[in-house]
């Protein structure tokens, strides 16, 4: 059901919202080691990420810390450890570290889906202000420049160069606060149910969970014994839910990052 007045702002998440990685976390992990050197499988390395994420859900950690890049190098730099443990490689050195990240660096890395670049300009188009709250490491913003995104958003709050991460009301604040905007007048759209839904209503944000792997609704909504709250699969969904006509399909807009110019 399509909204009965759009929001002034929208802010949009980043990773598996708007981008993600490409082929996929454990081949990006892989092409950084081996370019270092360190030949460690992809199977492996899939393994340990999922692993990681579920015993240490550390970007949901709300405790603030200091927004610095040697922070931000500090705490990615702990997580890439203990993944690497997890596959058997004790006392990997900053040098290998650093590989891992610079890969995560290039473009080539992400895949920007396809329904984002129309969706974001019909939203324009509809006179809706746009923003980014995003728990991202200190390239965070250059990514999104680098990716074509950042024409599109007023604002790009990143989680390292804020010192808060969703759902702490710092960071949402902070976006807030940069385009002047009352949470009642802003949505929030993302993919984690305890970083962006969670977070945006704290702040009296509306919240929209964008689920990409085509889950059910209903059952999420079961789940999350939250049975009013909207899901979509997609930004064209979001474009419905807020009354906002789609633009027409345009074949071959689904393209790596790469080639598509530009998470």
């Amino acid at each position: 059901m399509a909204r009965t007045t759009l929001p002034e702002v929208v802010f949009f998440d980043v990773g598996d919202t708007l981008i993600r990685a490409h082929p996929s976390w454990a081949a990006v992990y892989r092409e950084g080691l081996l370019e270092f050197g360190m030949d460690v499988s992809e199977k492996d390395l899939e393994r340990a990420l999922l692993e990681e994420t579920k015993s240490n859900a550390w970007w949901l950690d709300e405790e603030p810390f200091e927004a610095t890049q040697q922070q931000s190098w500090e705490r990615i730099k702990a997580f890439d450890l203990r993944v690497l443990a997890r596959v058997g490689q004790e006392g990997v050195s900053d040098a290998a570290i650093r590989s891992i990240e610079g890969a995560f660096a290039r473009r080539s890395a992400w895949y920007v889906y396809p329904d984002v670049m129309p969706a974001l300009e019909a939203l324009s188009d509809a006179r809706v202000r746009m923003g980014v709250i995003s728990n991202f490491v200190w390239g965070g913003p250059e990514l999104i420049h680098d990716l074509d995104l950042a024409r599109h958003f007023e604002s790009l709050t990143v989680s390292a160069r804020v010192g808060f991460q969703k759902p702490h009301q710092g960071i949402f604040q902070h976006a807030l606060d940069s385009l002047g905007v009352d949470p009642a007048n802003a949505m929030h759209v993302g993919d984690s149910y305890a970083a962006d839904v969670v977070g945006a209503r704290r702040m009296g944000i509306d919240p929209v969970l964008i689920d990409r792997h085509g889950g059910d609704p209903a059952r999420v909504r079961a789940d999350k014994d939250d049975p009013d709250l909207p899901i979509v699969a997609d930004l064209f969904e979001l474009l419905d839910l807020l009354g906002v006509e789609r633009p027409p399909v345009r074949a071959g807009a689904a393209t790596p990052a790469s080639t598509s110019a530009p998470a």
